[in-house]
């Protein structure tokens, strides 16, 4: 008989090996190679319960935000959609202030990620307002979808972008109400773009975030939602957000909008997928209910 002492060293050693040819010891089981999507992107249980859901449902779900940034590559992003079910898509920022800044490098990212998997849908986040200005149309028509976001507003004294997410002091905005008509017509200029997706809708920088219900009046509400279903804009549902809150979603699903889906992902891990069954649930969403590109329309 083996004493724990000895037990203990020959578990230790196992771990250790492990840790060398990558895979992981588990008792009672066949080892678990670390380099394979399926350790890497797990299965788990609301993960399962969304998937279960959606083919109920007839929701094709996707992720239509996903940053090839922070270490996460097309590649990786096809082993996602291969051990998670999950569609992918790949996207990157666009403007004068970001890597991708011109057609060129616009087309070489198409490029790339098209040579990891020719039928995963490829978009643009689009980050300067005069983006379509400097996007020629051939440039353009490489791409599925193009997404765009609020979170840009203004110029700081050194003329760069004024990035919302960096505000950290109400003294920064000013009267809320007057920043917040400002905010508004910033959010209807960004829905008359020729845009596929708005993400994270009625995001608010830091120091409102206690205000948001009253910021966030019906009637601004409404504003948002109709420029969107009118110009056939998807709202999006963002992963580990709180924007929109279920009084927006309810309300937008009430006067027709069309959802999408998305994590905006810093980094390759995978994101907790909550907030995508709680809005589908929420609101009884179908299949009618989700944009679809034209690339996953045949």
């Amino acid at each position: 008989m083996m004493h724990i002492g000895q037990m203990a060293l020959m578990c230790a050693a196992a771990l250790a090996m492990s840790a060398l040819v990558g895979v992981e010891v588990k008792a009672g089981s066949e080892p678990v190679r670390r380099d394979t999507p399926e350790f890497r992107y797990p299965m788990n249980r609301i993960n399962e319960r969304l998937l279960a859901e959606c083919a109920v449902r007839g929701i094709t779900i996707t992720d239509w935000h996903v940053h090839i940034r922070g270490g996460l590559t097309p590649e990786m992003a096809v082993e996602r959609e291969r051990a998670s079910g999950i569609l992918q898509s790949a996207m990157e920022n666009h403007g004068r202030e970001w890597n991708i800044h011109d057609n060129k490098s616009l087309v070489e990212f198409a490029a790339a990620a098209r040579k990891a998997n020719p039928k995963m849908p490829v978009g643009i986040q689009v980050n300067d307002r005069d983006w379509y200005k400097q996007i020629d149309a051939a440039t353009r028509a490489k791409f599925d979808y193009i997404l765009a976001d609020t979170m840009i507003m203004g110029k700081l004294p050194n003329g760069r972008d004024r990035r919302l997410w960096l505000i950290k002091d109400i003294s920064e905005i000013g009267d809320p109400e007057k920043w917040m008509d400002e905010y508004l017509a910033h959010n209807l200029r960004i829905l008359d773009e020729p845009i596929s997706i708005l993400a994270n809708p009625t995001y608010l920088p830091a120091p409102l975030n206690g205000l948001a219900e009253k910021l966030w009046t019906e009637e601004r509400m409404k504003a948002i939602i109709a420029k969107a279903v009118s110009k056939g804009i998807a709202l999006e549902v963002q992963a580990e957000s709180p924007y929109p809150s279920p009084r927006f979603l309810k309300l937008a699903k009430s006067m027709g909008a069309k959802f999408s889906f998305g994590t905006n992902n810093f980094d390759p891990l995978p994101k907790d997928l909550t907030r995508w069954l709680e809005a589908i649930m929420w609101l009884d969403l179908k299949g009618e209910d989700i944009w679809t590109p034209s690339c996953l329309k045949h």
